[in-house]
């Protein structure tokens, strides 16, 4: 019997599709039965290691096979699971439909589960505690999803045609990002976790795969949450409140520290020595980014801040935070362990200091942002009214809206968030030093007495522009979005430019030079170019975003309708705007509804043109939609993107057709993007019965805002990330080359693990 299992599940990735279609026909028992089964197999897998690959595989199939379940029941509408009904709609595109695997807390931990369990059947080859470990997370998650199961069926007292359609996926997630920024991000958080028992085995007694295993996972982990986040920006801008592409919501705020957790992790791996250099703090930075991506999860799902991303409702926050609470007393053990360790002294040369300067710099930007986190969570519990300084969107909001949704955002504007202010305030000096630490290690110079005076000089002119130059002082105009919490750290942000400047330069020649000196194919293969474009690109990148967020311009008309549509509205700084409506309709196009309600009150064709100093830049139509009437998902659960639910419904947008996305029309420019946020024309049904009518508005408000430098921002960030992608695929390959993976003893058939 052993025998004939492990010839199935040698070819898994084939048995999991066969075997979630079988549970598709079966039913939710089953696939509640095989997520059971997950749980047996990869405990019984980490107690007999004579089975130890042939139960891995087995619990990998299972998992998949259950996820692939889960997407079938999503995309062939079998609304009686109340997890399909609460995510979906039957009039939603199957892609969407797809992406509702994730769009939900229970979706979410399944699909955990089944990447953690693919990544046990790779570290289950490796010798020492990384099978143990993958395994043990795999158990953990899929008791997780056992417990918070999208399995089971909807309740017997919700009937009529919301049950046989669906309550309907919420409209912020309508969107192509969904299929990419949240996936991007779990398969990152999989990569950071799964590892967890090679590290700890490094760090408690220096033994073990942990050298091979992370010159793959962590390279791997940090280039796709790399992905995550530069996909999660672009959705971001033009999605939330006029193109913040990033504003410290508490969920973006843990993602990014475990970026820069990993990041450092990153900074350590050439140099790691099991018994000399890093050799405790290359593997306990693993743990710490594991344990960062657990508290991402956890934060996700709490309810205490106010979030655009958290799931609300009852949801596995209470597991996850007793995984993560165990991973990191695991951890502080293994150090505490590791005491016994005498370790070998490092090399004091410049580039060694360089690159612990570069590591404890980004543990820095990881500590803001957990303490910045941390003094909301303390705050909301401890109830303390929130400072004026965060609510200064909120009265711009409440001058449009009706007094229901006055209140409405006024509640939520009371709820804590980050303080986003003290997180740009203390990353700047932070930054600063990066970038001259940064700089002065690139700059491709033999005088170490040239390079020294060159980055004292540097420090010199970001200490003149901080106090006597103050370049973004001198500029700002104050017509954007830009508080006065911001203006006031204008002298870090200057020194900031300066420094970080430096640092792209001294990249970019160090890359020119190796390119120059030592020929392409070895340049590339040294790690040389891509690793100079990496940091070049994130300094444009950067700057390009400083820019853009200090130096946007903003400004509004309030038009009446219908008769100042059809003619040229004139805006500042030389820009017209022409707005038309053409055809107003009831639509529902699979969003949640209430029973028996159309998903929106209003969907129109729009048109709208653009023009600046008299020459026409931009003409665009489309659909633009309004006001949905959207219940609150069945129970409270479900995705629900509570504050800006009811900030953006105030704007109209798309010129994507029939897909009625909710997006501002932009114009993007080399040097400036242009976001135009149409009227959202808020219909009143006026009478009763047959003597019902429709009613528009008498005045409707148009924005427009302008960012500079965006453009730069997003080659900025191309750069960054190509540069990434070949660096890990060059480092990957040596490592490859310089380490043979060590295979675990041979299985209970004859043949190697």
């Amino acid at each position: 019997m052993p025998e004939r299992i492990d010839r199935v599940t040698r070819w898994w990735w084939l048995t999991a599709p066969l075997l979630a279609a079988i549970l598709f026909f079966v039913g939710g028992l089953a696939a509640q039965g095989a997520v059971v089964l997950v749980i047996v197999a990869s405990a019984a897998a980490t107690m007999t290691p004579q089975y130890r690959t042939t139960l891995t595989r087995l619990s990998a199939t299972l998992a998949v096979a259950a996820v692939l379940d889960l997407a079938l029941l999503l995309v062939f509408d079998r609304f009686e699971f109340s997890y399909v009904w609460r995510s979906s709609h039957a009039a939603l595109p199957w892609f969407y439909k797809l992406a509702n695997v994730w769009g939900g807390d229970e979706g979410t931990l399944l699909l955990l589960t089944a990447l953690a369990s693919v990544a046990a059947v790779r570290l289950v080859r490796y010798e020492g505690w990384a099978g143990t470990g993958a395994l043990g997370l795999v158990a953990a998650l899929a008791i997780g999803a056992a417990i918070w199961t999208p399995f089971s069926s909807l309740p017997p007292d919700i009937a009529g045609d919301a049950a046989a359609q669906g309550q309907g996926m919420n409209a912020h997630l309508v969107k192509v990002w969904m299929l990419l920024h949240p996936p991007f991000v779990f398969l990152a958080f999989t990569f950071f976790l799964a590892p967890y028992g090679a590290a700890l085995q490094a760090l408690a007694t220096g033994a073990g795969d942990w050298p091979v295993i992370a010159a793959r996972w962590v390279r791997f982990g940090w280039l796709t949450l790399t992905a995550g986040l530069i996909t999660g920006m672009w959705w971001a801008y033009e999605d939330f409140t006029f193109g913040q592409f990033w504003h410290w919501d508490p969920v973006q705020t843990s993602v990014f520290m475990v970026w820069a957790f990993a990041s450092a992790h990153l900074h350590t791996l050439r140099r790691y020595r099991d018994d000399g250099a890093y050799g405790r703090l290359h593997p306990l930075l693993g743990l710490a980014t594991g344990v960062a991506a657990l508290a991402s999860l956890v934060i996700t799902r709490h309810p205490a801040l106010a979030s655009s991303h958290r799931y609300v409702g009852e949801t596995s926050f209470p597991w996850l935070l007793v995984l993560a609470l165990a991973l990191t007393v695991l951890a502080l053990g293994a150090l505490f362990w590791s005491a016994r360790r005498t370790l070998l002294p490092a090399r004091r040369t410049e580039p060694t200091l360089l690159i612990l300067v570069a590591t404890v710099t980004l543990i820095g930007c990881g500590a803001v942002a957990a303490g910045v986190l941390a003094e909301a969570y303390i705050a909301a519990f401890l109830d303390v009214p929130k400072p004026e300084k965060f609510k200064p969107f909120f009265e711009f909001l409440a001058r449009w809206s009706s007094s229901a949704e006055a209140e409405q955002l006024r509640l939520q504007f009371e709820r804590w968030e980050v303080d986003r202010y003290r997180a740009n305030a203390l990353l700047a000096p932070i930054g600063i030093a990066i970038g001259l630490a940064g700089g002065h290690n690139f700059l491709p110079l033999r005088r170490r007495w040239l390079r020294w005076a060159i980055t004292i000089g540097v420090a010199m002119a970001a200490l003149v522009a901080a106090i006597f130059w103050q370049p973004m002082a001198a500029h700002f105009t104050g017509r954007g979005m830009t508080s006065a919490n911001t203006t006031a750290i204008f002298p870090w942000l200057d020194a900031l430019a300066v420094s970080m400047a430096y640092l792209g330069l001294a990249a970019l020649a160090w890359g020119l030079h190796a390119l120059i000196r030592h020929g392409k194919h070895r340049a590339v293969g040294r790690y040389y170019v891509p690793v100079g474009a990496i940091h070049f690109g994130v300094v444009v990148a950067l700057l390009a975003a400083t820019v853009a967020s200090v130096f946007d311009l903003h400004n509004w008309r309030n038009l009446s309708y219908p008769v100042d549509f059809e003619k040229p509205v004139k805006f500042p700084w030389g820009y017209e705007v022409t707005v038309a409506v053409d055809r107003e309709a009831f639509v529902s196009d699979g969003l949640r509804t209430e029973v028996g309600a159309p998903g929106f009150h209003a969907v129109a064709e729009a048109r709208w043109s653009l023009v600046r100093d008299g020459i026409a830049v931009q003409e665009e139509q489309g659909e633009a939609v309004y006001r949905d009437q959207r219940a609150q998902s069945y129970g409270g659960l479900g995705p629900v993107r509570l504050m800006c639910e009811i900030m953006d419904y105030r704007y109209a947008r798309t010129v994507s057709g029939a897909t009625q996305l909710i997006d501002p029309f932009i114009h993007r420019g080399l040097w400036r993007d242009v976001q135009i946020w149409l009227p959202a024309l808020e219909y009143r049904v006026e009478g009763e019965g047959d003597l019902a009518e429709l009613r528009a508005p008498t005045t409707v408000p148009v924005v427009l805002k302008i960012y500079p430098m965006m453009t730069w921002m997003w080659l900025g960030l191309a750069v960054a990330f190509i540069g990434a992608a070949v660096a890990m695929w060059f480092e990957v390959r040596r490592a490859g080359r310089s380490r043979r993976v060590r295979r675990t003893p041979t299985t209970e058939t004859g043949r190697s693990g």
